[in-house]
């Protein structure tokens, strides 16, 4: 106490025991309503953070599209029907236990039922680069400086690089956009909660101004709002702290730091798929490149043929494993927020 003598003490979090928080966006009411963002806006940042770029309908997507599970048939192997695909240890001597049966039993049920619902289940699958696209990529590999577009146009190897590029470019201009929006909001969320000096300025928003470069009432700064989302004593720590705050202000000022919570989130998804975009085309130009090695050499040595052919498997098998987790992230859902309908 003797520290902040004759100093006003800065914003503290009374407690963490705020379960939820409901979002509202633009024109939600009130006079707090701060938040720019649109219905459909918020709930895709809220949800599904990639969705402003790869779409909600995956039909008609830029980048995504959605297959039967069962239709991926070079992504691994399919899931087994019965046990005895597994593993068949029934000729084993302890296998003919009560016990032991019991459980094959089991086993056996729950084989055949992941075969069931994986048959329908839908994936996700990155355009211009499904199974049969990355196949060509490599199997038809040349060397660079050799490698020519078709009668028909640029080879899928061209192709699926074009739109590895594109997407990346994509995915770089909505972190700049979330960059620059976020910085904004934070800028406005303190100049808000301040009370800065503007023309429309009421006394005592000027008076509060005034006693703060006194010192005699402490400035808020963002990480003191954005820890006060976790508080069910946020509205009475801000009003306290600022008593020219309206309740309606205070509730738009935590609604505009909840959006920039879940936009600066939405950089670490960004900052993934990014890295993931760039792994996924060096690896594909790597792979693309040995094959065309090892197809020259079999050229020459017709023993080495079949080595080839192995390679080639391997790395269309490895190429689709990071297609696909790449299709993934791009369609990633928040399980932590919930739309709650339209405003």
């Amino acid at each position: 106490s003797a520290l902040w003598a004759g100093r006003a003490r800065p914003l503290r979090l009374s407690d963490s025991r705020c379960a939820s928080r409901r979002l509202r966006s633009v024109g939600g009411g009130g006079d707090g309503d701060l938040v720019t963002v649109s219905h459909e806006a918020l709930r895709a940042l809220a949800t599904h953070p990639l969705e402003q770029l790869v779409g909600r309908d995956a039909e008609r997507s830029t980048y995504v599209l959605e297959v039967a599970a069962s239709e991926v048939s070079a992504i691994g192997t399919q899931p087994a029907h019965s046990l005895a695909e597994i593993f068949d240890v029934e000729a084993h001597p302890h296998a003919s236990t009560h016990v032991a049966q019991e459980l094959l039993a089991r086993l056996g049920k729950d084989v055949a039922a992941y075969a069931i619902d994986y048959s329908g289940k839908r994936t996700p699958q990155l355009l211009s680069l499904q199974p049969e696209d990355l196949a060509e990529c490599v199997q038809k590999a040349c060397l660079p400086g050799r490698r020519h577009d078709s009668l028909f146009g640029p080879s899928r190897l061209d192709t699926a690089l074009k739109k590895l590029a594109e997407l990346e470019k994509s995915l770089a201009e909505l972190r700049e956009r979330d960059d620059a929006t976020a910085t904004a909001d934070v800028r406005r969320a303190v100049a808000v909660a301040n009370c800065a000096p503007s023309a429309s300025s009421s006394r005592d928003e000027l008076a509060f101004a005034l006693r703060q470069l006194a010192g005699h009432e402490a400035r808020i700064r963002f990480p003191h709002l954005s820890v006060q989302l976790l508080s069910n004593g946020a509205e009475a720590a801000l009003s306290a702290a600022n008593p020219t705050l309206s309740p309606g202000r205070i509730d738009g000022l935590l609604q505009l730091v909840a959006v920039v919570m879940l936009r600066t989130s939405r950089r670490a998804f960004l900052a993934a798929a990014i890295s993931d975009v760039r792994g996924l085309r060096d690896d594909l130009e790597l792979k693309v490149h040995e094959q065309a090695r090892l197809q020259e050499a079999a050229g020459r040595a017709q023993h080495q043929a079949s080595a080839a052919q192995e390679q080639a498997k391997r790395s269309v098998l490895e190429l689709q494993h990071r297609a696909s987790a790449l299709a993934a992230r791009l369609t990633t859902r928040r399980f932590t927020v919930r739309s709650g309908g339209a405003p």
